[in-house]
């Protein structure tokens, strides 16, 4: 009696699911709604706690965690949500309703009406919103009703007001500043530069391309997630510095070393040009889309209320990153400049050993731990080199009767054997006096 009494619970949930499906999917064909059929029916779950494990359950609503089509059929599924007053932004189940008005009461009013049309009408398809994971937030520039919280109903109950929301990885401020999603990503990526050191040891660490294809992939991906949205925010600097701190690593240079060399070493982009290009890669696209929702708001764009703020549709699509970022290599005035005529061209040595990697780019940049600057760090007694001139990282390659390097700095930059043989040896020794 048990078995049969289950194997009924089973068939039941297995008809509730084909019943949705046909209905969702009524008008596709039968072959399709059998696959859906398929990956729906007959799953079971169960629990282990300690060493002990429930019984399994036939999980009899709901969809695969992780499925590629669940997202989709979901979005099937609720595809005809009620019209509402407020404007409505999904993904997958993400909903977020916004609307504009003069007064916090009339925000009030509907938004909470309109979060009651969508509640009943999750009821009606026996879906179940939670109150504990909705909150209200209220986006202004008047500092004087900063703390002013919304009073914005949903089954009865007050949902929690939140000043900093979370929509999609991205936190939201009541002035859109982005400061404190740029503050908490720039947590992420020292704790990530953190794990980038490991592989970067001074003499044994890994090689620049490895470095560089961890940073992009460890680093990058975080630091440029939705950036198109906050590109434009005056704190995206708490990000740049994490991001020129990643390309040290890669390239071995120290702190002193001046920023526009950091890209060209590393075989990056700027972080502001990479922006600004995926910024330009989005605006264009919606802008060749006019069935897009979002095309009607970039032409039919508001006008704007305060000359510090540039709204994405303000920016300028006509450039190119690799021309950008070689106008501004030609104007940053660097030491060594004329070593690198094209900066978004790999350097030479990139594949070599850390060790002469690094020396390599310190004498590229002028900075390195010569007896120069540890001594203006106070960490030598003396600036004097050996042969009792002043030690600089001109004067070791140039200057220096025990060390100096044929063809000086600009033999040295292409890498060669006679190059490597040098840094491996001859610098080495020098940096060890």
């Amino acid at each position: 009696m048990k078995h049969s009494k289950k194997s009924k619970q089973r068939q039941r949930a297995t008809q509730l699911l084909c019943w949705d499906i046909s209905l969702i999917l009524g008008s596709l064909p039968s072959w399709f709604v059998s696959a859906v059929e398929l990956l729906l029916r007959n799953r079971r779950f169960r629990v282990h706690m300690g060493d002990k494990t429930s019984a399994w359950r036939t999980q009899k609503n709901g969809l695969p965690q992780g499925s590629v089509l669940a997202p989709t059929l979901f979005n099937l599924y609720t595809n005809d949500l009620p019209v509402t007053l407020c404007r409505r932004f999904a993904y997958a189940d993400d909903i977020c309703c916004t609307m504009q008005a003069e007064t916090f009461a009339e925000l009030e009013c509907v938004l909470t009406a309109d979060i009651a049309r969508i509640t009943r009408y999750c009821q009606q398809w026996r879906l179940k919103p939670s109150v504990s994971k909705t909150v209200a937030s209220a986006f202004h520039l008047q500092n004087t009703r900063a703390a002013r919280e919304l009073t914005v109903l949903m089954n009865g109950q007050r949902l929690k007001h939140d000043f900093t929301p979370v929509y999609l990885g991205v936190t939201l401020d009541r002035t859109l500043s982005y400061k404190t999603h740029l503050s908490k990503t720039a947590g992420k990526l020292k704790t990530r530069n953190n794990l980038l050191s490991k592989l970067a040891g001074t003499t044994w660490g890994a090689g620049a391309h490895t470095l560089r294809t961890t940073a992009l992939a460890l680093c990058y991906s975080v630091a440029e997630y939705c950036c198109p949205v906050w590109a434009r925010s005056s704190f995206t600097h708490h990000v740049d510095s994490q991001l020129n701190s990643s390309m040290r690593l890669i390239t071995g240079c120290l702190r002193s070393t001046p920023v526009p060399w950091l890209p060209v070493l590393a075989n990056i982009a700027p972080p502001g040009l990479r922006r600004q290009a995926a910024t330009d890669d989005m605006v264009s696209r919606i802008l060749r889309n006019s069935s897009w929702p979002l095309h009607d708001d970039f032409v039919n764009h508001p006008p704007a209320r305060l000359k510090s703020r540039r709204p994405i549709w303000s920016v300028d699509t006509t450039g190119v990153t690799d021309d950008l970022w070689r106008d501004a290599w030609v104007s940053a005035s660097v030491v060594n400049h004329g070593l690198v005529p094209d900066p978004a061209v790999r350097p030479p040595g990139f594949d070599l050993p850390r060790q002469p990697w690094t020396l390599l780019n310190r004498f590229r940049t002028g900075h390195g731990t010569c007896r120069a600057s540890l001594h203006r760090w106070g960490m030598a007694q003396s600036d004097l080199c050996q042969c009792g001139q002043r030690q600089t990282m001109t004067h070791i390659i140039d200057d220096c009767p025990q060390t100096k390097f044929a063809g000086g700095l600009e033999a040295l930059h292409e890498a060669d054997d006679d190059a490597v043989h040098w840094l491996q040896n001859t610098a080495t020794k020098a940096f060890a006096k």
